[in-house]
């Protein structure tokens, strides 16, 4: 599946091209709507009725930061329309990613959001959105190192982040020496300074690093071909190195709040919105929001019903 990942010069046009943003981030918004009441008001779950309480991984730009205090962002500017649309405030704070997963995972917070992928066992132990767009599996590699199949990564020294989807495949693989971070600029200095080879890492965050520090215009960003049914079945940890579905994270008991962003976030699929957003962020968006049929047969008769079809460009659910 070609993707093409283009930032260029244009997202920083992006938060001002779209949202005003202010410190509540469910007040301003494009569009004159301002809101349910209806729905702030409704039993969402939350820890604080009409507030969310939302964790994200620190450096995940170009998914979702803190610009002054507002979201910014690719899914945080998804997110601030969808906790527009529910009437929300949003109360965001940055932090590890398996804080952010523990704290989601404990009811601490509401929501986890940024570049988080679906998993059985994540799924078992909190409650995770229909998918807000797919991502496919990338590696961002030092000048001169081929890493688009696992058998080129045999013994080269790989990064990932910690308690990631990304951590997991990279364990699995055969004659890889992983290491493990606990976020992104940690794995990138060692990639720059030669202790590491590559890092399996999200998409548009080997992009945005590589485009926007001048120091690591050298590297390279290569698709990794998705390893076949056989290789998986033999290896389930591989699944990693598949387009995987992008998803937002809700605790258990705000299992009603993430039923309610399914609602708004399907419809985006039969809409411009996703489409235009991720355009905005360099992204392709038919490539970002087309499912394959594995991405519905691996959730049916774990967190969703036999009837369930992941969404994809066009039909909403």
């Amino acid at each position: 599946m070609t993707r093409t990942l283009n930032l260029a010069r244009s997202r920083k046009l992006v938060a001002a091209a779209c949202l005003t943003l202010t410190t509540t981030l469910g007040l301003a918004a494009c569009g004159g709507d301002t809101g349910s009441d209806t729905a702030a008001a409704e039993d969402l779950g939350l820890n604080t009725p009409g507030k969310v309480s939302l964790g994200f991984m620190n450096g995940l730009m170009p998914y979702v930061g803190l610009e002054k205090g507002a979201l910014d962002g690719l899914e945080g500017e998804l997110f601030t329309l969808a906790a527009k649309e529910l009437g929300l405030e949003v109360q965001a704070q940055g932090m590890e990613f398996p804080a952010m997963i523990a704290g989601v995972q404990a009811g601490r917070y509401d929501i986890g959001i940024g570049g988080i992928s679906w998993t059985k066992d994540r799924s078992q132990v909190g409650v995770m959105s229909d998918p807000i767009y797919y991502s496919p599996a990338l590696m961002l590699t030092r000048p001169g190192v081929k890493a688009t199949s696992i058998a080129d990564l045999d013994g080269r020294n790989v990064g990932a982040v910690t308690g990631s989807i990304n951590d997991e495949a990279v364990r699995a693989t055969p004659g890889v020496n992983a290491r493990t971070y606990p976020a992104w600029a940690q794995a990138i200095t060692d990639l720059a300074a030669g202790r590491l080879d590559a890092i399996n890492i999200d998409p548009l965050t080997a992009v945005y690093l590589r485009d926007t520090r001048p120091d690591l215009k050298d590297l390279e960003v290569q698709t990794m071909t998705p390893p076949t049914d056989q290789e998986v079945a033999a290896n389930p940890g591989l699944q990693g190195f598949r387009p995987y579905q992008v998803v937002w994270y809700c605790s258990k008991k705000a299992e009603k709040l993430c039923g309610k962003l399914d609602e708004i976030t399907n419809a985006w699929f039969a809409s411009k919105t996703s489409a235009d957003v991720l355009t905005k962020w360099g992204v392709n968006p038919t490539d970002f929001l087309t499912s394959t049929p594995e991405m519905t047969t691996v959730r049916k008769g774990v967190d969703r019903p036999d009837t369930w079809t992941a969404p994809t460009i066009g039909s909403g659910q």
